[in-house]
């Protein structure tokens, strides 16, 4: 298919005739100045140029790009294979539209084992962040690491625990920053041995580190020998009982190899790579070859936009996958000798140092036609095509079938529109203890983890009130919501203000610090030009301060004082707020996030001796202190506006979300469904008509609010296990 006639703007021909024939970085970008694709190329203007000339293999993702470019942008860099890294590095800053990318950081996990220590940890963990340790990964099944890391803890009882433990003789240790009488359940199941105790020496450790390291590495023969030699010699000198542990040791290793497809000796290290495309994705299936042996199977999903299976487009091909293995070798802990490939990448030279300087030695990509080799990546694709089949529900989900049934729920409850983002929210605790709440979300029908957010509840403290708690949760969440009908204007005070904020502190008599009145440092809210609420920031040394905050008697209880306090907060650039308040207040401001302190920094206690030599009621002597964390200043999960909210609880629990929902204004629809009789309970019912719903088991909308309710549930509880579990530990 042939190109239109392309159009090009006075800039972009500008651009387009300075562009320097030398290796280089571009990045196109779109009309909100948005980064919509990053090229690398051996020669910038040869490259950038052929993207507006006519061309008849264009795909439709090439032309979707060209009528969407407004400027470009570009880097010279001294080689090729400093454009690769360098290009590498802009996709995974800016994942760009256009271009192929990995799955998030989140799906991954890592192995990772912190060797610089004299008894080193071994922890799963998300990201690489820690240079003087060692990982291994990544790896996509979260569950099945963690299966294997139980298994190795039965085999070698290495710690995962977060102690700071120095060995300071042959026989001794010195655990820093807690003290340890006795050694943690792990050591009794034997799962750990102990050296915070200590129960064993460093070099007896380092052996146990130094052969779950080999496990990981595919040395798996080796480990097997070595334990039937220390077994024999214990048989030996007749310490059966030690010998037995290994044997048992030997056992789980060999449970776990006993999985191996592939197995060819003279086989060197290898990384077997193949993929399938569908539904402008593209599944990628590893096969891990080491010492001969298959020991690790990954899957891969590259994200893409307008990918197709039916594009027969050698040259798209070539790039999605040189991107797709330079974003993935940039990750991995564990590089190979050799690289398969169904094909030869882009830039394959490139990519071969990029990857050898990766490793540290030389790394060769082949693309065998046929042989043993060929054999693997055939191999390889089929397992492709069913990775990628058994993630064709989740296409479904986000098709005509979840369009369908976002129209139904629409039609159901007499909604403005589908609900494209549905909310769901839940509270869990333990007879009324680590009082937790949660909110999840779906979007077009399908889980969205990552906008999925916990909340511990500081107004209900060891007595169980599941209302007042989902008052709480239901209050601090939608104070993020900006407020369209709000009939008062917030933003900082001007110079005019100043005179009425003194005058209204003196008619209040407001007990505050009348040493610096500054309008500067005040935000007020207005309607009609008269000040109905006011609050500041106050900077003592370099602990920030709130104060002051004042609501109008008629303005009170429409979350005025709220709404100014979040402005407030939102406008400043400091990461901590302090705030002293009266203990009758105590709810109030826990309800917005903020949390009870004891120790404050030393500024701010000569601040409060001040006030503790007034002589009055009100002084701050009988005040309590606060703090709120600002380090999260931008919640895009927070800031989205929900079309739908659920709420896991009966008609009390749905008064209470209407409360807070009336409470700022807002016209949001809103549903709770109970557990008992799955009773779908719908606010502002007409005379006559019943309050609830009560839909067939096998209805697709009650089986969609079921999943956001259980979902939330499940997340709510993983909450209260967890503060449950570190209360405990303490």
């Amino acid at each position: 298919m042939e190109n239109p006639k392309i159009k090009i703007g006075q800039t972009l021909k500008k651009i387009l005739k300075t562009l320097p024939s030398k290796p280089g970085v571009y990045k196109m970008i779109d009309e909100e100045g948005k980064v919509i694709y990053v090229g690398k190329a051996k020669d910038l203007k040869k490259r950038v140029s052929h993207y507006f000339q006519k061309s008849k293999t264009a795909t439709v993702r090439t032309q979707k790009l060209i009528e969407n470019i407004a400027d470009i942008k570009y880097t010279v860099v001294d080689s090729e294979l400093e454009a690769l890294i360098l290009e590498l590095n802009l996709i995974k800053e800016l994942h760009p539209k256009y271009n192929v990318l990995l799955k998030d950081d989140k799906n991954y996990v890592y192995i990772k084992i912190t060797d610089y220590e004299d008894f080193p940890r071994i922890q799963i963990v998300r990201k690489i962040d820690d240079k003087k340790a060692t990982y291994y990964g990544p790896k996509t099944a979260k569950h099945k690491v963690e299966k294997t890391f139980k298994t190795l803890k039965k085999v070698f009882p290495f710690r995962h625990c977060t102690l700071d433990i120095k060995a300071i003789g042959a026989n001794k240790t010195l655990v820093t920053h807690k003290t340890i009488k006795y050694p943690c359940l792990d050591h009794y199941i034997k799962r750990c041995c102990a050296p915070c105790i200590p129960n064993c020496t460093k070099e007896e450790y380092a052996e146990i580190i130094r052969n779950v390291k080999r496990f990981l590495e595919g040395h798996h023969e080796e480990i097997i020998k070595s334990l039937k030699v220390k077994m024999a010699n214990l048989a030996q000198n007749r310490k059966f009982e030690e010998a037995a542990k290994l044997r048992d040791r030997i056992k789980s290793i060999e449970e776990i190899l006993e999985r191996q497809k592939i197995s060819d000796p003279n086989r060197k290290d290898t990384d077997v790579f193949n993929y399938t495309i569908a539904n402008n994705k593209a599944f990628f299936n590893l096969f891990q070859i080491r010492d001969g042996k298959l020991i690790n199977q990954e899957n891969f999903i590259l994200q893409a936009q307008s990918i197709q299976e039916e594009d027969d487009d050698d040259e798209a091909k070539q790039e999605l996958l040189e991107s797709f293995l330079s974003q993935y070798y940039e990750k991995t802990t564990n590089i190979p000798k050799e690289i398969l490939l169904p094909h030869d990448p882009a830039n394959k030279n490139d990519l071969e140092k990029f990857i050898s300087k990766e490793k540290g030695t030389k790394v060769e990509i082949t693309t065998p036609k046929k042989g043993e080799k060929s054999h693997l990546l055939e191999l390889s694709y089929k397992n492709a095509k069913v990775f990628a089949e058994r993630n064709r529900t989740n296409w479904e989900e986000e098709g005509d079938h979840t369009k369908n049934l976002l129209e139904e729920l629409k039609s159901q409850f007499n909604l403005k529109k589908p609900p494209k983002r549905i909310e769901c929210y839940d509270i869990s605790h333990l007879a009324g203890t680590d009082t937790t709440g949660s909110m999840i979300v779906f979007i077009n029908g399908v889980q969205r983890p990552q906008d999925y957010r916990k909340f511990r509840i500081l107004t209900v403290v060891d007595k169980p009130d599941d209302y007042k708690s989902l008052e709480e949760l239901l209050t601090r969440r939608l104070a993020h919501l900006k407020d369209e009908s709000s009939e008062y204007n917030i933003k900082k005070a001007v110079k005019k203000d100043e005179k009425t904020i003194e005058e209204i502190i003196e008619k209040e008599k407001m007990l505050i610090d009348c040493r610096d009145i500054n309008y500067k440092t005040f935000f007020t809210a207005k309607k009609d030009g008269k000040i109905y609420g006011f609050v500041r920031e106050k900077i003592i040394g370099e602990s920030h301060k709130i104060s002051s905050l004042w609501i109008s008697k008629k303005a009170r209880g429409q979350h005025l004082g709220h709404k100014l306090l979040k402005a407030l907060i939102k406008a400043s650039k400091a990461k901590r707020f302090y705030l002293n308040c009266q203990k009758t207040l105590k709810d109030y401001y826990e309800s917005i996030g903020f949390m009870e302190i004891k120790k404050l920094p030393k500024e701010l206690e000569a601040d409060q001796e001040y006030w503790n030599k007034l002589d009055c009621v009100c002084s701050h002597e009988k005040g309590i202190w606060f703090a709120y964390d600002n380090t999260k200043k931008q919640d895009k999960s927070f800031d989205s506006m929900p079309d739908l909210i659920i709420i896991d609880g009966g008609k009390g629990q749905l008064s209470t979300a209407e409360k807070v929902l009336k409470s700022f204004k807002l016209t949001l629809p809103v549903i709770s469904i109970a557990k008992e009789r799955e009773e779908i309970f719908i606010p502002g019912q007409k005379p006559g008509q019943k309050d609830s719903l009560h839909l067939d088991r096998t209805n697709q909308i009650l089986r969609l609010i079921q999943r956001a309710r259980d979902e939330a549930h499940r997340f709510a509880i993983s909450y209260n296990k967890h503060l449950r579990r570190k209360r405990l530990n303490k």
